[in-house]
């Protein structure tokens, strides 16, 4: 008898007992019938954690805030060690990049890697801006990156493989990209416009135009979009940083959230009101989101955003001392009120210099979102 012969009920007598995100995780990582047993636990416990850029990317153990109880954990991450930059999936894996632009998928729990060729030429060219503002995702038999105009795909697994142009989509401007369902969904984020492209052929199959929307009158507060993908529709949130600060003489932010049935993109966006997204919550940055089912359990509020940013901090009278502040708002979708998280062990968290973006994981290996630039 082997471990995955366990009976069911004992697997998920033990995943009960389990306390902590990331040995629950690594225990659902165990095996198919693990997993399956312990998918209950698993659904009341799911709490997404924001991931806290380390002051060296040699480091092995990273740091992990909770948003419902304030409390920060370390946990080591070894396939994350020596990588200078890792960027974001809701599959699970993140993609870790090297000072020489190779790529490589990694499983931050497990420590599970695949090697994927070097990044294409064109990411060379500007080398700082390219790596901060570049998205991708993956679907199960290939991945899709942009460094910010067109996308290129490599079917997995990626030894020996290279990187090819997506279709049409290559003059476009793409700020994000969203894997559901065998479909790639890239986001125009200042034109508000997405393109369907098919995960199998990489052929466009569909561009979603962008709603109507009266804009805010100043340049300043120009909106930012952001795509989310739920329950067989995609979730556009259209915002104004203005929404999550302190508005001057009076002025409010922008923010509206449209919402498009994936099965029909051709009848467009309908904006989201009333009883807005329900039993779920959202937890955007400004490159891309993810959804959470509110279990009553998991400490997220219900019908509500969750938007993670950062700023530079001086630290010193002489300006040499430069750290990374972390904060996350929640927006309440019932009347628009927000309320400012970063309070306790979140506001004294400082990183160093140049390791800027919020970074958010979900204590799940098979749902991971962070986004992480040096």
């Amino acid at each position: 008898m082997s471990w995955s012969d366990l009976p069911a009920e004992l697997v998920a007598g033990i995943a009960d007992r389990i306390t902590e995100h990331v040995d629950l995780a690594r225990f659902r990582s165990v095996c198919p019938s693990w997993r399956s047993a312990s998918a209950e636990h698993a659904a009341r416990r799911r709490t997404p954690l924001v991931l806290l850029p380390s002051q060296s990317y040699s480091r092995v153990d990273r740091r992990l805030w909770s948003p419902a109880n304030d409390s920060i954990t370390e946990t080591p991450m070894p396939a994350a060690c020596g990588r200078s930059f890792l960027f974001a999936s809701p599959r699970g894996w993140t993609l870790g990049v090297a000072n020489d632009l190779s790529a490589t998928l990694l499983q931050p729990f497990t420590g599970a890697s695949e090697s994927l060729p070097a990044l294409p030429p064109s990411f060379h060219g500007e080398y700082e801006k390219i790596l901060r503002d570049m998205v991708w995702d993956r679907s199960p038999g290939a991945v899709m990156i942009s460094p910010g105009k067109g996308a290129f795909f490599c079917k997995l697994p990626g030894d020996g493989g290279s990187w090819s142009a997506a279709g049409s989509s290559q003059t476009a401007a793409v700020s994000s990209i969203t894997y559901d369902d065998g479909t790639f969904y890239l986001l125009d984020g200042r034109a508000r416009r997405v393109t369907a492209v098919d995960a199998a052929t990489f052929a466009v199959t569909a561009v979603v135009e962008p709603p109507d929307l009266v804009s805010p009158r100043h340049a300043w507060c120009t909106p930012e979009s952001t795509l989310v993908v739920s329950s067989g529709e995609l979730l556009l949130i259209v915002r104004t940083h203005l929404l999550f600060q302190v508005a001057p003489y009076g002025s409010g932010g922008l923010f509206k959230v449209f919402r498009a049935d994936s099965r029909s993109l051709a009848a467009g966006w309908s904006e989201v009101a009333g009883g807005g997204i329900g039993n779920r919550a959202l937890f955007v940055d400004h490159l891309r989101g993810f959804c959470v089912e509110v279990s009553g359990l998991n400490g997220v509020r219900r019908n509500c955003v969750y938007v993670a940013s950062s700023h530079e901090m001086v630290n010193d009278d002489y300006g040499l001392d430069v750290y990374g502040r972390y904060t996350v708002s929640v927006l309440d979708l019932d009347d628009l009120s927000t309320q400012d998280l970063s309070y306790g062990n979140l506001l004294k968290c400082m990183c160093g210099s140049g390791l800027l973006g919020s970074c958010q994981v979900r204590a799940d290996p098979n749902k991971t979102l962070l986004c992480r630039r040096k």
